[in-house]
Parts: structure tokens; sequence; C-alpha cells
């Protein structure tokens, strides 16, 4: 096989691979991004933690949730339940961004097959 065709061949695989990698990344953070709380199991995201600032701006102390499974779940100590949702939010996205970041590092065909994104 021509030497450049090769190397077309091996840029398109590597990309290939490199972005099926990189959505499975996406799916992992995803995945983490769910809170067991008081019975219930909400997912985590930008739309639900800023509701959640609003209630404690408000200073509400309780409120009732509708979680991934609508079922609706009464959280009486939103602080509490707002550290948590903080925490498990900042948890995922840093090792989404650190995992993504190796894997964008890895610029060799061998090491993106290879790689282990835990």
């Amino acid at each position: 096989m021509d030497k450049r065709l090769e190397q077309a061949l091996e840029v398109s695989n590597f990309q290939r691979i490199l972005e099926t990698r990189q959505a499975h990344l996406k799916l992992l953070m995803d995945n983490k991004m769910k809170l067991s709380y008081e019975g219930g199991v909400f997912k985590i995201d930008m739309p639900f933690i800023t509701f959640l600032s609003s209630l404690l701006q408000a200073k509400e102390e309780s409120f009732i949730f509708i979680d991934i499974n609508d079922t609706p779940i009464l959280i009486n100590t939103l602080n509490e339940f707002a550290l948590e949702v903080y925490k498990k939010y900042m948890d995922a996205l840093n090792q989404y961004y650190m995992s993504y970041q190796k894997l964008n590092e890895a610029r060799d065909l061998r090491k993106v097959i290879d790689w282990d994104e835990e």
C-alpha cells in the first residue's frame, strides 16, 4: 500500500477512535452526575443547580423535588442537599476534565487504543 495512503488511514482511524473515547468519557460523566439522596435519584446539571441555588437564596429550608423516576421527594435540609449536589458535580466535572485532557495528550494511535479512563 502507498505510504501516504497508510498515513491517511492511520490519521482517520486515530480521529475516529479519539472521538469514540471522548463520547465514552461524556457518558461516564453523565452517569456520575446522578445523586442518590433521601430515597430519590437526581440528575445534576446546570439548570438543577441554578434552581437549587435560587431556592437557597430565597431562604427555603425544604422543597419537594421530582427525581429521575418521577417520584416526588421531600428534601427537608436544602443546605445539606446543596452541598452534596455541589460536591458530586465538582467531583464528576474534575474527573471528566482530567481524563479528557489526558486523552487529548495521547497523540499516538496505540496510546488512544490502550487508554484507560479510570
